[in-house]
């Protein structure tokens, strides 16, 4: 997008500018490095040199202190004229006792290299003044003056060279920092490939698939109505997990490889598609009107219909589709996607494959559920949920043998919220781990309380959700209840449902034996509504079989094939079979005669609390 290309000029030039300020840097580092070596130079040369004319100042006063001990001028001139082929020497003046010049030697190019000296006035002269003596007397003192041309020679071979270093130096500097440039970028591209790439599929993932959606939001507000409709589709996978937990998760990564191709197939040059979940896309497309938008729906909808083939064989990998529109629908992207994701909820709700459009009413229905699921929470925490007890009876005898453990609600605004209402939201929470663990301890403990208070001994049946069997420690929960309350082990009935043991086979069996190896007895809820086999019914280390309310409520006039079935797998298998829902007497006349164990309904008895129970066992004068 326009933007992004900008951001993409504007650290260009920015790295661009870095570099050459890196580099003047450097130079004027070098720079400031090599005027003070210079300057050390200078120092160093000069030195050298005022110990060189200091030694031959020693020499030549050694030899004219003859010649000034006997006032022989022409000797000692002739001296010091020997000092011509010394080119550095300008002068040589030798003085007597009373300061008097003796003899004097000027070199015929000092006047030459006075020019010289004068284009380089830092450099001077070097002048030396050593004492003339013979035995200790003083005859006089001798004054050579040396010029520093040859140091300005040395400096400048030594800038020279160290200006060759520097540019050297430099041209390193800007290689290795061009290298440097090159890789970083390198690795920027890479970063930022990994920042909004999503690894699977190569497609835009959810960071840049919003930012891609706020840009593009931002775009259709400047244009106004002139810029149509925005389009975001958000798609789940109806049979991704299938997928995983029967072929592997590399399968399933090959999946989704095979559907993001699909889908960015069928897609045009405006629009994107980006993976925001694990097997969750999206698509966001400019269109016209909410038709359009449909439009593309469908295809999609379409080309996922088309199997797609695994090394495991033919996967068919149906979408549930929600679509919101901008700004017809939501005035921005957070309330665009929670749209969406109401309507992705409606479309998964009514059956899957399909694709649901946002309409208001799906927002009060999010609320809705946001605010009972608030609730709920208060209410787990104030501990305002409360256990409700259906009594099971004997058919034959029509003694009570037990109880069915059942949650209650009592909202202090809306009475009693339904267990259809508020449990799948428990489920699809996690709070049913804590809510069934707590059902679990009280199940229990009330089961003893009747014991203590004269009570038959009832067994006490608690129903055990999807997300509990997940969890690790719920065999932990199970025997801690039994050692917190006392309760016998086979006084304990779990009761599970067909559905929730298909999910995890493996597991629940597992789970099954540990359970059973502790006493505690086991049914199946329900039974006959999910899709078991008879090879795995006979897997199953159970203890009863529940006939469902469904196959109860048609008797006696319909429903005799299946119910006079499951009682006759029942006593095959060795099983008890209790039936539930039984509401008028005919119902239970019938399940007596079929050779039916146990009975439970509002004809017998509705849920009621843990004190009505004890009140019912002495009512009815139940024998302990």
């Amino acid at each position: 997008m326009p933007t992004r290309m900008q951001k993409v000029r504007q650290d260009r030039q920015m790295t661009r500018t870095m570099g050459v300020g890196q580099l003047v840097g450097v130079a004027l580092a070098l720079l400031f490095a090599g005027a003070i070596l210079l300057a050390y130079e200078w120092v160093s040369l000069r030195a050298a040199l005022v110990d060189e004319t200091q030694m031959q100042a020693a020499i030549v006063a050694d030899n004219v202190a003859g010649s000034l001990m006997f006032g022989d001028r022409q000797a000692a001139g002739e001296m010091l004229v020997s000092l011509r082929k010394a080119d550095h020497l300008r002068s040589a003046a030798l003085y007597g006792r009373d300061g008097a010049l003796f003899a004097r030697f000027t070199s015929p190019t000092r006047g030459a290299r006075e020019g010289l000296e004068e284009l380089v006035p830092a450099l001077g002269e070097v002048a030396v003044t050593h004492p003339v003596a013979y035995r200790g007397q003083a005859l006089g003192r001798l004054e050579l003056v040396t010029g520093t041309d040859r140091i300005l020679t040395g400096m400048l071979r030594y800038a020279g060279l160290l200006a060759l270093a520097s540019l050297g130096g430099v041209l390193v500097v800007a290689a290795v920092m061009r290298r440097t440039r090159i890789r970083v970028a390198a690795a920027e591209q890479e970063l930022n490939y990994l920042a909004n790439t999503d690894p699977v599929t190569g497609l835009a993932n959810r960071r840049a698939t919003y930012r891609w959606l706020e840009q593009a939001i931002e775009a259709r507000r400047k244009t106004g109505d002139q810029g149509g409709q925005l389009a975001v589709l958000l798609i789940d996978l109806d049979n991704f997990k299938v997928v995983n937990d029967t072929a592997g998760h590399a399968a399933g990564d090959v999946l989704l490889r095979q559907v993001a191709s699909a889908l960015a197939s069928i897609m045009r040059s405006t629009d994107l598609v980006g993976r925001i979940g694990g097997d969750e896309f999206a698509v966001i497309a400019p269109v016209a009107d909410g038709d359009a938008a449909a439009v593309i729906g469908q295809k999609i909808l379409t080309v996922l219909r088309t199997p797609f083939l695994l090394e495991t064989g033919e996967v068919f990998a149906t979408a549930s589709l929600g679509l919101c529109l901008f700004p017809q629908d939501a005035p921005g992207m957070t309330e665009m996607l929670s749209s969406a994701d109401a309507a992705l909820y409606r479309a998964k709700n009514a059956g899957r494959n399909r694709l649901a459009s946002f309409v208001p009413e799906m927002t009060l229905a999010t609320q809705r559920r946001a605010l009972l699921e608030a609730e709920l929470r208060r209410a787990i925490e104030q501990h305002a949920l409360v256990p409700y007890y259906q009594p099971q009876f004997d058919c034959r005898t029509g003694a009570m043998v037990g109880v069915e453990a059942l949650l209650r609600w009592p909202h202090p605004q809306r009475g009693f919220v339904p267990p259809m209402e508020f449990i799948p939201v428990a489920e699809d929470t996690g709070l049913i781990v804590e809510l069934g663990r707590w059902v679990l301890q009280r199940a229990c403990d009330d089961a003893v309380a009747w014991d203590r208070a004269g009570a038959p001994p009832l067994t006490v049946a608690v129903n055990v959700s999807a997300r509990q069997l997940k969890e690790k420690c719920f065999l932990d929960d199970v025997l801690t209840a039994l050692h917190r309350s006392g309760l016998p082990p086979d006084r304990l009935e779990l009761e599970l449902t067909e559905s929730l043991l298909m999910e995890d086979m493996e597991g629940a069996v597992a789970f099954m034996h540990a359970v059973r190896a502790a006493g505690v007895r086991l049914s199946i809820d329900d039974f006959g509504t999910g899709y078991s086999s008879l090879a795995y019914l006979q897997s199953f280390p159970i203890n009863q079989l529940k006939v469902d309310r469904t196959f109860v409520q048609s008797l006696p006039v319909a429903g005799h094939t299946i119910a006079t079935a499951v009682i006759a797998l029942a006593r095959g298998f060795g099983l008890s079979v209790i039936a539930e829902g039984v509401e008028r007497p005919e119902q239970l006349e019938w399940l007596r005669a079929a050779g039916c164990d146990y009975a439970q309904g509002f004809l017998l008895g509705r849920p009621m609390p843990a004190a009505d129970v004890l009140a019912l066992t002495v009512a009815r004068g139940e024998p302990a």
